[in-house]
């Protein structure tokens, strides 16, 4: 599908040259230039936060309190460890 841009009177020259000295044709020259620019700009797009890519699975243990309750079981343990190294 034919579209129509305006380079500017610089870019135009350079772009003149680089063809010339190449022997690539302007087209082809401006749909190569194109099609990279789109693809670098798609990894330019953000990454999904933490939050976005874990949020299905928050939550989905829910167990009920006190029925393996490992957090709990783990604070306690890390309490009684720190206890009985500054109680020496």
């Amino acid at each position: 599908m034919p579209k129509s841009l305006r380079l500017g009177t610089e870019l135009e020259k350079t772009l003149d040259r680089y063809c010339a000295e190449t022997g690539e044709s302007t087209s082809h020259v401006i749909r190569q230039s194109v099609a990279e620019y789109l693809v670098r700009r798609q990894r330019k797009r953000p990454a999904p936060s933490a939050w976005e890519l874990g949020k299905d699975l928050f939550g989905a243990d829910r167990s009920p309190a006190g029925q393996g309750n490992v957090s709990g079981r783990v604070k306690r343990l890390i309490h009684g460890k720190l206890r009985a190294k500054h109680h020496r």
